[in-house]
């Protein structure tokens, strides 16, 4: 009995040490000087080199031998799972070439794991490498022949899809449905990719495409141009011509313009288009009036030249001419201070507007003359 007992107690320590040393071993990850990296399970070290084994694609391993003065550092590598996670997450950011990078490692290590070759393959087309992405799928193909992953057939279907490979992706979409016969889900995929062959065959699903993507441009547009800045422009266009104006005028003088309004004025189906997020070109060639209001500091305008005021005036008048071709702007130069009640009191100061008999632009001022009493003498008698 005793005998017995120690013959059982023998043979539960033997099992527990043959469960422990079943344990997988984790790998480590070697950096190189060189800034390449190598991952595998070091069977032998010393003071000189070590010898690292690494996964092969294709299936098996090889022992590399690497010279210690090649080496920067040796770390602990994460697990299969780990890694795969972290290439997903970098896929799904659409960080293509790190997640290129990450899922093909993971595929040399282990050739046969699907998820891994989906996601090479994914980050791949990514990168726009539809061919290496078809071949990647293929290579997994040959190696199982049975057992095969249904999602990567369906996979493998919609790459040859997009490489005109009709015939094949339909064949790929009905034998991946073909794996998992009960698979009421699967069968669906599979009976919707092979529609959407004929419909990305045919130009139907591009169409339907580009349609969703107009549609949701003019949405986007919409939405941006319903926010503008009312004492700026009577819209959105309107805003960002007064800040087009703005920055042209500070690129030579930037103490003199203190703000632009720019105001709008076309039919109603030409402003409801531009709300809606019609094109603005079309609507700039749509609108029939155009004034603009220029804010000054008096103090500035008075020190300029005359003929350098009609310069600036002439400026405004044909930049919001080319840009609303239907248009003869009208361009008026203010000032604006508070009166004794506090309220804003605005006083004209030059305005440009064109007329029709003279066939030209003519600018008016309401200021006094310039000081230089000589030039402008000279300019009334013809000399420069």
């Amino acid at each position: 009995m005793r005998r017995a007992l120690l013959l059982v107690g023998c043979i539960a320590l033997s099992l527990a040490a043959l469960s422990l040393g079943a344990q997988p071993s984790r790998a480590e990850t070697v950096y190189l000087k060189s800034g390449s990296k190598l991952t595998g399970k070091i069977v032998e070290q010393n003071d000189d080199a070590i010898k690292l084994e690494v996964a092969v694609e294709g299936g098996g391993s090889a022992v590399i031998t690497i010279k210690r003065a090649r080496i920067d550092r040796i770390e602990e590598a994460d697990s299969f799972d780990e890694r795969l996670a972290a290439a997903q997450r970098r896929l799904d950011a659409n960080f293509f070439d790190d997640a290129e990078r990450g899922f093909r490692e993971l595929v040399r290590e282990n050739s046969r794991h699907a998820q891994a070759r989906m996601g090479l393959a994914r980050a791949l087309y990514g990168n726009k490498k539809l061919t290496e992405a078809l071949k990647i799928l293929d290579h997994y193909m040959v190696l199982k022949p049975t057992g095969r992953d249904p999602q990567l057939l369906l996979l493998a279907a919609e790459y040859r899809m997009y490489n005109s490979d009709w015939r094949e992706a339909k064949e790929l979409a009905r034998e991946a449905a073909a794996l998992e016969p009960l698979n009421a889900e699967l069968r669906d995929q599979s009976a919707a990719l092979v529609k959407r062959v004929d419909r990305y065959r045919d130009g139907t699903e591009a169409a339907e495409k580009k349609a969703a993507e107009q549609r949701a441009e003019l949405e986007k547009r919409a939405t941006e141009r319903a926010q503008f800045d009312r004492t700026t422009g009577s819209n959105f266009d309107a805003c960002e011509a007064a800040a087009e104006l703005s920055t042209w005028m500070r690129q030579g003088d930037s103490s003199l313009v203190s703000a632009i309004k720019i105001t709008l004025t076309a039919s109603d189906k030409a402003e409801s288009y531009f709300a809606r997020g019609g094109n603005a070109e079309e609507y700039r060639k749509a609108v029939e009036m155009v004034t603009a209001v220029v804010i000054v500091s008096e103090s500035s305008w008075l020190r300029v030249f005359d003929h350098v005021k009609q310069q600036h005036v002439y400026g405004f008048f044909y930049q919001l001419k080319l840009r609303y071709p239907k248009t003869t702007p009208v361009v008026s130069i203010v000032k604006r201070d508070a009166d004794e009640r506090g309220r804003t009191k605005q006083t004209d100061l030059a305005r440009g507007s064109w007329d029709g008999k003279r066939g030209r632009l003519v600018v008016d001022f309401w200021t006094p003359a310039n000081a230089d009493r000589t030039r402008q003498a000279g300019l009334k008698n013809g000399k420069r």
